[in-house]
């Protein structure tokens, strides 16, 4: 059984004489979906390989931008952490499509474009040089990533490299197999021996290729930890997380990879002895630790972006004496490895226990959580807690970070909050004692009471609330239940802020400044079943 792109045929044979050679639509597009498929498996093995930004993330920054923000914040509270990986693959089928769709274009205009049917390497690479200088030139600075990628955090020549290499595999493919197929389907083109020799070359390189590139996504994507969100399933979460449960988010597709052995952090701006640290440097220095709990701007009623942790690292305040901030400054802007940057005002910064952290949890930072080094600020969302920080500058105080930009709310203190992790929703048990209880948060605030109904809000009782582990990590609160009827519940939770200040049952959506409203969830109670 023949290969589709091969049992196609051409034209008619009798018009050969009067036509140029053209190959059918159907060919056309498969040829061109072939080569897509090659384009984006050389895309996405060189992002792993050199661990730079490629044109599919440039992409994903650019519709993260452009995305109105209540459509946005619609996408983020259906899918969650799931939003990222979703858009990236759409954008990787997106561009397989693309190049069906050239493909199709080159099927129908071939006889009429710069040289010779016959000179496949020339055209495939004046086609790829073409696509190339375009795309650099134009799309990219439309893209917001400036002239041939110039602000992208590894600069130019990398996306350059990356860009010139997948679009050279497109044009090859798509004009060897074309030429392939015309030879094939009875036309004269040029197959002497050389040209055999070539077109084998090409196909056994393009295997091998294929099959590096293919090696290189499976061992890169296993090292990659995706953005994620530990559910507890009707358990009652650790006081402390383990880091491989702590939730994680980014704006990335592939997190940065940062070499501690070259790391640097920079202070720039208005500093009369500007420093540059070290690893090392930074080790060395008088260090502090710190129960801290972070939680996701974006993190639904009763959601799982939120984790706490004991955090190692050296007082911000004490590095800004030593760099001799100018008593001027109202605002820092926090830089990381992958091009990220939010900012704070100067008061944030001064406080006592905001930390350029290390550790975590006794162990160096993990690379999703920002090693080496990453921002902790107290009482101010995840989003500010800058994770594989470089560069920490003074800025004008209408600066704006990245989410800023992009319509979320600027150095917001965290929303009190509480979450039932226990029973889990929908659960069904027996009349009789049950434990309820989940967490509580409210930022730098403290929690002094939680209270929980059973009764949808109508009525509400006190529950157990333990110690705080420090002024900024949650707490855990229980009470033991007894459901005096068998029906359903609708359980509800509410926390009071270390301001008195209780909780809203107000319910808003996490854009722009987090979301607010009670957790509630569905429980059934039933008779228990007679012993038989």
């Amino acid at each position: 059984m023949k290969i589709l792109i091969f049992e196609d045929t051409v034209e008619q044979e009798q018009n050969a004489v009067q036509s140029p050679p053209r190959v059918s639509a159907r060919a056309g597009l498969s040829i061109g979906l072939i080569s897509g498929l090659a384009m984006t498996l050389i895309m996405v093995a060189l992002r792993f390989a050199t661990d730079t930004m490629v044109l599919p993330e440039v992409l994903a920054d650019w519709f993260t931008s452009i995305t109105p923000s209540e459509v946005f914040d619609i996408i983020l509270e259906r899918l969650q952490v799931a939003a990222k990986p979703l858009m990236f693959g759409g954008i990787l089928v997106g561009q397989v499509v693309l190049g069906a769709v050239l493909g199709l274009l080159y099927a129908r205009y071939s006889p009429r474009l710069p040289l010779k049917e016959s000179r496949v390497w020339e055209r495939g690479i004046l086609m790829a040089v073409a696509v190339w200088v375009v795309f650099m030139v134009v799309v990219t600075p439309l893209l917001g990533s400036g002239l041939f990628g110039s602000t992208l955090p590894d600069g130019p020549f990398p996306y350059m490299f990356t860009s010139l290499a997948s679009f050279a595999a497109f044009g090859l493919s798509l004009t060897q197999l074309h030429s392939l197929v015309l030879s094939r389907s009875g036309y004269a083109m040029s197959t002497g021996r050389r040209e055999l020799i070539q077109r084998a070359a090409f196909f056994a390189v393009l295997a091998a290729v294929g099959g590096l590139a293919i090696r290189t996504i499976v061992r890169g994507a296993s090292a990659v930890t995706p953005s994620r969100v530990f559910t507890n399933a009707g358990r009652m979460p650790p006081e402390i997380t383990p880091n491989d449960q702590f939730y994680e988010v980014s704006k990335n597709i592939v997190n940065p990879r940062v070499d501690a052995a070259t790391w640097k952090l920079e202070f720039k701006g208005d500093f009369a002895s500007p420093i540059s640290l070290t690893y090392d440097d930074l080790q060395a220095l008088p260090w502090k630790e710190q129960y801290l709990t972070l939680t996701c701007i974006s993190n639904r009623i009763g959601g799982g972006l939120i984790s706490n942790a004991l955090w190692r690292g050296v007082p911000l305040k004490n590095l800004l004496e030593t760099a001799q901030m100018a008593s001027s400054v109202e605002r820092l802007a926090f830089s990381a490895a992958d091009g990220y940057v939010d900012s704070f005002p100067v008061e944030w910064a001064l406080r006592e226990d905001t930390l350029v952290a290390y550790r975590m949890n006794g162990e160096p930072l993990p690379d999703g959580h920002g090693f080496p080094a990453r921002i902790i600020v107290p009482g101010l969302w995840g989003m500010e807690n800058v994770k594989w920080l470089t560069a920490i500058e003074t800025v004008p105080d209408t600066f704006r970070g990245y989410w800023q930009k992009r319509s979320w709310a600027d150095s917001e203190t965290i929303n009190t909050m509480s979450r039932i992790d226990v029973p889990d929703r929908n659960a069904v048990f027996p009349v009789g004692g049950t434990l309820v209880g989940g967490i509580a948060f409210a930022g730098d605030r403290g929690i002094t009471k939680v209270e929980f109904s059973v009764d949808g809000g109508t009525t509400w009782q006190s529950a157990e609330i333990s110690p705080a582990l420090s002024p900024y990590s949650w707490i855990l609160w229980t009470s033991q239940w007894d459901p005096p009827l068998p029906k359903p519940y609708n359980i509800l939770v509410r926390s009071t802020d270390g301001t008195g200040e209780v909780q809203t049952a107000v319910v808003r959506g996490s854009l722009p400044s987090g979301a607010t409203g009670h957790h509630r969830i569905m429980v059934t109670v039933q008779e228990p079943e007679a012993s038989s």
